[in-house]
């Protein structure tokens, strides 16, 4: 009897595994499957772009960026220029502008569609308060022969903005 009940429980654990197994697996034919890299040019580029924002020095990037690349920072559209122009504004207002605790990674999905993603803290002084900020943002690049077309950039702006309004 121990040895039917052994054998019984051994089966519907290899059965839970194995469709637990199918439930994880992607299918080649689904348009939002594909693997994710974390160390790869595309994801080198997007710390690039961060790295030159940091040193306000953006315009260094732009052969990352197609000549047309939308940018939208928390859903205003812009171009490169004045995504160039804003970010470099933020500097008359803050110190030591500085993104840290970041994680990025470029997924290439089935449909061919690339995107790199970047999550991030950013933290700065304020010149006016000398108030230290600390907020939480996402970014996305969208690739298109070897060139980002588009940007998708999300953070909370209200401790940013009545910083700059102080």
């Amino acid at each position: 009897m121990k040895k039917i009940i052994l054998f019984l429980f051994a089966t519907s654990l290899m059965v839970s595994c194995d469709n637990d197994s199918q439930k994880h697996n992607s299918d080649k034919s689904d348009p939002m499957s594909g693997y994710m890299v974390g160390n790869d040019v595309k994801s080198d580029a997007m710390l690039q772009f961060t790295k030159a924002y940091q040193d306000n020095d953006i315009s260094s990037v732009k052969s990352i960026f197609s000549d047309d690349a939308i940018f939208h920072v928390n859903d205003t559209q812009m171009t490169f220029d004045q995504v160039n122009e804003g970010f470099s504004a933020g500097h008359n207002y803050f110190d030591n502008i500085k993104h840290s605790e970041f994680d990025v990674a470029t997924m290439y999905y089935n449909d061919g569609k690339i995107f790199t993603n970047y999550w991030y803290t950013w933290s700065a002084i304020s010149k006016k308060t000398n108030n230290e900020l600390n907020l939480r943002g996402y970014c996305w690049f969208k690739w298109e022969n070897d060139k980002v077309v588009e940007v998708y950039n999300a953070f909370d702006p209200s401790a940013y903005n009545t910083e700059m309004s102080n």
